[in-house]
């Protein structure tokens, strides 16, 4: 195997590293979503996500930092990355809301599995390089 096809090779699986430790953060995201909702119907979409994402936060930096880059990184740059990540997924959550295309638990599923792209790239080029 020639040198491109190594990294090419090294590449895929680093992206399929970063997907299966974002479906596990976004299924704890999901996850307490739900819970919260189940026991408080009526909390706020924003704090209901608000508190999912501070969970999955940290199943995602060990994750990545461990399986994804097996790089220290930076939990600071993680954390702006993950913010903004999280700033984009509200504007997306309140349009969602506010268009009135949905609500509660399925709101919050669409804006959160709209972000792992703009994720995945930053934290490859700048966290955990």
């Amino acid at each position: 195997m020639n040198s491109a096809m190594k990294t090419a090779a090294s590449h895929f699986w680093q992206l399929n590293r970063f997907a299966l430790v974002g479906v596990l953060a976004t299924i704890v995201h999901l996850s307490v979503s739900r819970l919260v909702f189940f026991y408080q119907a009526n909390f706020p979409e924003f704090g209901v996500n608000a508190i999912a994402f501070s969970i999955a936060f940290f199943v995602s930096f060990w994750g990545h930092k461990h399986f994804t880059f097996q790089v220290n990184g930076s939990m600071m740059k993680f954390l702006g990355v993950s913010l903004l990540g999280f700033v984009v997924n509200n504007i997306l959550l309140f349009y969602i809301i506010n268009a009135g295309f949905l609500t509660g638990w399925n709101a919050i599923l669409l804006s959160t599995l709209s972000v792992p792209i703009l994720t995945y790239f930053l934290s490859k080029l700048w966290v955990f390089r």
